[in-house]
């Protein structure tokens, strides 16, 4: 098994996850890396940083699609998506 990391990016200027998808990942036991516990990010006083609760999360998994597979399932966002031509993909999920 392997850790497999998923990082979102604001693509288009805004977040595609909302914030029940980062906590029904957390449900599902992805580790997510909220903005309140991360110094260097400075969220303000509702824990956002740029206005998301979080951007990152991980969990163990034996193959990236299978990683892929459970984060559509459970956000039901396409890791596929392209975003927007200036910003880049909204979804990348890669090996730790």
């Amino acid at each position: 098994m392997k850790i497999y990391h998923y990082t979102s990016n604001n693509s288009g200027g805004s977040w595609w996850l909302t914030d029940q998808n980062w906590l029904d990942l957390e449900k599902e036991g992805w580790k997510v890396l909220w903005k309140r516990d991360d110094p260097y990010a400075r969220p303000d006083e509702n824990g956002r940083w740029l206005g998301a609760l979080a951007t990152e999360a991980e969990k163990e998994f034996h193959s990236k699609p299978e990683a892929v597979a459970e984060f559509e399932r459970i956000t039901g966002a396409n890791v596929d998506d392209e975003g927007c031509p200036c910003c880049g993909q909204p979804h990348y999920i890669s090996e730790k």
